[in-house]
């Protein structure tokens, strides 16, 4: 089914390589006008060339942002909205996986680097976006998690480790912030009922990963990754997923979703739905958001 996008304004964040920048020439050969938000100018400019020779459009743009800044982010996101006057979709696809780090890693408000960057600012964000997201209305709001998460099933949200005060490595750290996000995704669309804003989340499967962010790793780190690559998805295939959410007409009132594939539901490890932890994440996360 090829979709109709035209006048449609979309934020996909974390654009500049793999499902982002993939999602981003999909998003816009069918007509939207695609916001890049990126972290690094240099990245973000060559990345937004490509995006726009692939798609063969002019209706791209780039916006830049470190998520794990909430000066940046609420700076990017007055920089779109002095821009901009409606947002149909924003698509968090943007995530800290930096295996080089093996300590915790404060950011400048005072947060863990990988829990500010894969859920509390994305929530800032969120924020920040949503009275455009209702003005806009039938809009929808794109979370992103990982089938890693099946390798734990008893993770819960670890509210006295939130800076890695206990305990750290990136890959706990990384799964437990996805989380949040799905846990975040639940929450968000049954706060937002009846609004007209719809929120789901994409559960991110092996996608091959670019050989730019292998570089710094061990040999033996490598070939496992070489390995994995031959089962792997690639990141057109994987973007398709974030299309469908953002652009299928069947969606519009589709929200509260965990999707591995178009039509193809997931399923949250059992804290995932527990309703008294969503609560208890929402108060903190806003505070830690500054809110």
């Amino acid at each position: 089914m090829k979709y109709e996008l035209a006048n449609k304004t979309i934020i996909i964040t974390g654009a500049n390589s793999g499902i982002g920048k993939a999602a981003s020439i999909q998003l816009a050969q069918l007509g939207a006008h695609v916001v890049m938000m990126c972290r690094s100018a240099e990245r973000g400019e060559q990345a937004l060339q490509d995006v726009c020779a692939a798609s063969k459009s002019d209706k791209v743009e780039l916006i830049l942002v470190d998520m794990s800044s909430q000066k940046s982010v609420r700076n990017a996101v007055n920089e779109f909205l002095g821009r901009h006057s409606r947002l149909d979709v924003i698509i968090h696809n943007a995530a800290n996986f930096d295996h080089r780090q093996t300590k915790p890693v404060m950011t400048e408000d005072g947060l863990e680097t990988v829990f500010a960057t894969n859920h509390v600012n994305i929530a800032l964000m969120t924020d920040l976006l949503l009275e455009t997201l209702k003005k806009s209305a039938p809009s929808r709001i794109i979370t992103v998690a990982s089938k890693g998460l099946m390798t734990y099933p008893f993770l819960d949200i670890e509210f006295d480790n939130l800076k890695g005060e206990k305990k750290f490595s990136m890959q706990h750290a990384y799964y437990h912030s996805k989380l949040a996000q799905v846990m975040f995704t639940f929450d968000l669309a049954e706060r937002l009922q009846g609004t007209g804003v719809t929120v789901n989340c994409v559960r991110v499967g092996n996608v091959a990963i670019p050989d730019t962010r292998l570089d710094h790793l061990p040999k033996w780190m490598l070939k496992m990754y070489e390995m994995k690559r031959k089962l792997a998805l690639t990141p057109e295939k994987m973007a398709e997923t974030y299309v469908w959410l953002a652009a299928d007409p069947n969606l519009q009132n589709v929200t509260g979703g965990y999707w591995d594939a178009p039509n193809v539901p997931a399923k949250a490890n059992k804290n995932g739905y527990n309703k008294e932890t969503w609560k208890k994440l929402w108060n903190v996360t806003q505070v830690l958001a500054g809110n």
